[in-house]
């Protein structure tokens, strides 16, 4: 296989359980979830630990009013500690 489009061709014939297994060894060997194992090393999906980064942005509505030098409750927390 030379070609993106032939190894694309290759993998979608593979059991969704092989394609977990293939997707953890890339990512691993990409430097995305630690080191990599051989194929043949393990024939379950390798567990991935997760990053808060990983998380898509949540959408809770629009700002009721901008926040202003009264809502810096940390400020307020701040103030008597100096």
């Amino acid at each position: 296989m030379k070609t993106l489009a032939e190894i694309e061709a290759a993998v979608s014939i593979l059991p969704p359980p092989a394609q977990e297994e293939l997707f953890a060894f890339l990512a691993a060997r990409l430097g995305r979830t630690g080191r990599a194992q051989p194929l043949s090393e393990s024939h379950e999906p390798a567990v991935t630990g997760h990053s808060v980064l990983d998380i898509a942005p949540a959408h809770v509505g629009r700002v009721l009013h901008p926040f202003s030098a009264d809502d810096d409750l940390l400020g307020e927390m701040l103030e008597g500690r100096m």
